[in-house]
């Protein structure tokens, strides 16, 4: 795929110390070298000539993010890095995490964007959910979003390629959807959407999981679902 491949996930109010976002990111970072097959090297204005990778500049990086933004520390932090390797020439990350704020325009998220296989997209989403346990993602692009405007309210979660929902959300999942839907073992579904196969069309799962309570908008009051 020439344009890029956006994996996200997304959840409420969570206040987290910068050592716990750290190992967050940091098992990230290896879960990604693991399904891309080498060390994707990574840097950040913050960290010039040191790899993100190493567990003491991480924590160094997000360590001083959150001293720096002691004037509102319900607002969490706002870091991007980018990344490059062999088999995939760019990666792009960027996340707003640490916001405990319950305004009703306040959210989390961890963002990545690459250019390459789509087959990717499903292991790389597995890692964002492994790595922080978000109330919903999924992996999308521009196109599809744009395919998809119009087929489902914009306030929900919107449908992606591959579509993450915690458990709170499986459990309010249409039946009808039950052979289309992964388990994890550490709780929560995997949404598989494609045009062969046992799979939904992009359309149809939007259509039918566009009004279950399983897409509600990110709740304010708490973390998850």
């Amino acid at each position: 795929m020439d344009e890029p491949l956006i994996a996200r996930g997304f959840w409420g109010p969570r206040q987290e110390t910068p050592d716990r976002v750290a190992d967050r990111l940091l098992a990230f970072l290896a879960g990604l070298d693991e399904v891309v097959g080498e060390s994707v090297r990574w840097s950040s204005p913050e960290s010039a000539g040191q790899s993100l990778a190493e567990p003491e500049n991480a924590r160094r990086v997000i360590a001083d993010a959150f001293r720096a933004n002691t004037d509102a520390p319900h607002l969490g932090i706002n870091q991007a890095y980018d990344g490059s390797g062999q088999r995939v020439r760019k990666f792009r990350i960027s996340m707003g995490v640490g916001r405990y704020s319950e305004s009703p325009n306040a959210h989390n998220s961890f963002v990545v964007r690459w250019v390459g296989p789509e087959t990717l997209a499903d292991p790389i989403l597995r890692r964002v959910v492994t790595a922080w346990d978000p109330d919903w993602g999924n992996v999308t692009s521009r196109s599809l979003r744009d395919a998809l405007a119009g087929l489902q309210p914009a306030a929900q979660p919107d449908v992606g390629y591959p579509n993450y929902l915690s458990e709170g959300r499986a459990q309010a999942l249409p039946g009808s959807l039950e052979q289309q839907v992964v388990k994890l073992d550490e709780g929560g579904v995997i949404i598989g959407s494609g045009d062969s196969g046992d799979l939904l069309s992009l359309e149809k799962t939007a259509e039918l999981l566009g009004p279950s309570p399983a897409f509600a908008p990110t709740p304010t009051s708490r973390s998850k679902f």
